[in-house]
């Protein structure tokens, strides 16, 4: 995604520079010569400094905000007064990147510049940009995310030896990668039938349930922008209040994150633990099923910050979130307390919800496939 963003901007003129920190980054970075950073990661701040400097940088670019060194690249953008845009998947995937400036998820500050409120909706078109943005999705979305994923993680176990210092996010051991993947998808094909017969009969039956759907373990919208430090906490926090507040009709269906279905799962966690508060025929855990569908059809939904809590309003499904969400927002979702919010769920205007997903889109998303080839274009027109 890189080297065509590189081509882009210099096809518009601008001078490029790209820092790489390890060989899975020099791998991606093919469009230009990169420069690498060698050191340990208490010398960055002053190898970033001196390299602004040097090549008179206006705006940093950085893929997530969270990183090691991003965020400290962040805080120097700040300290200096430099413009930094941040880009991540998009809030609206696939076929979208969030790009936005100043930092993104709960760093955000797009929606601080204009005025949110539910009851000056007729106003707003007049205040902010018009439109609709078409998704640009790429064929084959999961087999190209799935390639330049194992052709980088390789390329950074391989130059090990080079870049000694550096401080990875995660585990860089490709031979894990494919061991978690392999079992990710052995359960998928175990659990998929099983799982999705339960939805259609769940959602055939009209039983009223609350969907809650989980995030990655380690996620960075769970450590940074979140209160609590794992889903576990999360998942304790939401199954007592159900469990004191919630009407003894209602369910509680559970939706793993398809990314953490390789690993440990909190199933065997959810299960012991409704079974201690005396609800164990209520809860429900889920490898496989529609989110969205799951989402439009529930009395309610509960998110941390995920990007589920948009496809809810999108699908007029009222929404509790639990975390730092750009969506987060009066007359969007449920402003009060988990306590109250199983008994008294209630859907936003839907006039308010398209207003606001429309203006999310014009300003925070741009569209493309972050994980196309590297010779499909970038299709952003003049001034995008």
């Amino acid at each position: 995604m890189f080297d065509r963003l590189t081509r882009w901007l210099q096809a518009g003129g601008a001078s490029v520079q790209r820092i790489i920190f390890q060989g899975g980054d020099r791998a991606d970075a093919t469009a230009l010569l990169p420069v690498p950073f060698f050191g340990p990661l208490e010398d960055w701040d002053g190898f970033l400094n001196d390299f602004l400097t040097l090549h008179d940088i206006d705006c940093i670019v950085l893929f997530g905000q969270s990183r090691h060194y991003h965020a400290r690249a962040r805080l120097l953008a700040e300290a200096r007064g430099l413009t930094f845009v941040v880009l991540e998947e998009g809030y609206f995937r696939p076929g979208f990147m969030t790009m936005e400036l100043g930092g993104v998820n709960g760093y955000s500050t797009t929606l601080q510049h204009y005025v949110w409120d539910p009851d000056l909706q007729q106003e707003l078109p007049a205040i902010l940009p018009k439109g609709s943005l078409e998704p640009h999705p790429s064929r084959w979305h999961f087999q190209k995310t799935a390639w330049h994923a194992s052709m980088h993680y390789l390329a950074m176990h391989r130059s090990r030896s080079e870049f000694p210092d550096y401080q990875h996010h995660r585990g860089t051991n490709p031979l894990s990668y494919a061991a978690y993947w392999l079992r990710s998808w052995q359960r998928k094909l175990r659990r998929r039938s099983w799982d999705l017969n339960f939805q259609s009969e769940l959602i055939r039956s009209q039983r009223p349930y609350f969907l809650v759907p989980l995030q990655h373990d380690g996620d960075a919208q769970i450590v940074h922008h979140s209160p609590f430090e794992r889903n576990t906490d999360f998942i304790i926090n939401v199954m007592r209040s159900f469990t004191d507040f919630a009407s003894d009709e209602h369910w509680l269906v559970f939706r793993q994150h398809p990314h953490s279905r390789g690993g440990r799962g909190q199933r065997g966690f959810l299960m012991s633990l409704a079974e201690e508060l005396g609800i164990s025929d209520r809860v429900h855990h889920l490898i496989e099923g529609d989110t969205p569908l799951l989402a439009q059809n529930a009395r309610g939904v509960v998110v941390i910050n995920s990007t589920v809590g948009l496809q809810a309003l999108e699908r007029g499904a009222p929404v509790k979130v639990l975390g730092a969400a750009l969506y987060n927002r009066p007359g969007l979702t449920e402003q009060g307390s988990l306590d109250g919010f199983w008994q008294s769920a209630k859907a936003a205007d839907p006039r308010v919800i398209e207003q606001f997903l429309r203006q999310i889109k014009n300003l925070t998303q741009v569209p493309i496939s972050a994980y196309a080839l590297s010779d499909e274009p970038i299709l952003w027109g003049a001034g995008a």
